[in-house]
């Protein structure tokens, strides 16, 4: 591709060389000549400003050739999916289980060894990768791709152009108990999983179905991998859950909620809309909306840290003392 194209494919300005022939993509800290390298800070410049490359930036450097751009990810994301488009077979494997009263939309891939169930809509275009199960009775939207491995249970629904990673379970029921006289009596989960449109799922996360109406995951949000979502929880739109991240049943959050690594939020809680919450945080209250919160505690010294824990002990004591 001539990096003239590459200019307007990303909407940048171009310095340099139109004929200039791009052929991939290299990162920084492996640059290869003949390719574009996207460059979010100056040392990344100076790691790559010797070779015969195309840089992509923000602001203007000194270089042979360059693209000059307002949002250098956003940049990337567009030269990614046009270089290197994401192909996909269509066509119904003969060894894949198709149960009865099925309907399949057009260039639908079916791969060998899936099982759909009894009475499930297709949408047009639905990807489904080898050993992924599609429960009775569940929605797959349009333009969706289920990788291999995926288990969807019954009933669920899935909305149009979701991405669901190889080892995600949708549709498990909730971990719901009721302990009394009689010992510990399951609750079971006649709910469904509600997902729409515009979602990604990581690989090997969880979400379990509702007690009794829907666990929701709403549309545009992503979540990655090995998060786990309780039953009844209703996700927003425009989510960004990271990796290992639990949340218990029935949580609520709003639009655009970010919980980053490791979050561990409460049953019952809600988040309010724009909210971020830190790595390693435990959420066991409501949270205002538009505001940043965190209580997680990075690694230091092991024996600083003995030391430190000896002290918090020792407060309740103090306190009582009239000491603090």
């Amino acid at each position: 591709m001539r990096l003239i194209h590459v200019a307007h494919l990303v909407g940048g300005k171009l310095y340099g060389s139109e004929d200039f022939e791009v052929i991939g993509i290299s990162s920084p800290e492996d640059p290869k000549p003949h390719t574009i390298v996207f460059c979010q800070e100056k040392s990344e410049v100076e790691k790559v400003k010797n070779f015969e490359l195309a840089i992509v930036v923000k602001e203007p450097i000194e270089h042979s050739n360059y693209i000059l751009v307002e949002d250098v990810k956003h940049a990337m994301a567009l030269f990614l999916k046009s270089f290197y488009p994401e192909r996909h077979p269509s066509g119904i494997s003969e060894r894949a289980y198709i149960g009865k009263d099925v309907f399949v939309g057009e260039e639908v891939y079916i791969a060998p060894f899936a099982y759909v169930g009894d009475g499930v809509e297709i949408g047009n275009r639905v990807k489904i990768y080898p050993f992924s199960y599609i429960g009775d009775n569940c929605v797959i939207g349009d333009d969706t791709i289920i990788f291999s491995g995926v288990h969807i249970y019954p009933g669920c629904i899935i909305g149009k152009r979701v991405r669901i990673h190889s080892g995600t379970v949708i549709g498990a029921d909730g971990f719901g108990y009721h302990v009394g006289r009689e010992g510990i009596t399951k609750l079971h989960h006649v709910g469904k999983v509600v997902v729409e449109d515009d979602v990604e799922i990581g690989a090997n996360t969880t979400i379990d179905r509702a007690l009794i109406d829907r666990t929701l995951i709403g549309k545009g949000t992503k979540i990655d991998n090995l998060v786990m979502i309780g039953h009844n929880c209703r996700i927003g739109e425009n989510n960004l859950i990271v990796s290992q991240v639990g949340l218990s049943g029935s949580v609520k959050t709003g639009k655009n909620v970010i919980l980053a690594g490791q979050v561990g939020v409460a049953d019952h809680v809600c988040i309010g809309d724009n909210v971020k919450i830190a790595a390693k945080s435990g959420v066991a209250n409501d949270l205002e909306p538009n505001r940043t919160y965190g209580a997680n505690l990075p690694a230091i010294e092991w024996t600083r840290w003995k030391r430190i824990y000896l002290y918090l002990l020792k407060l309740p004591e103090l306190f009582k003392k009239g000491q603090i």
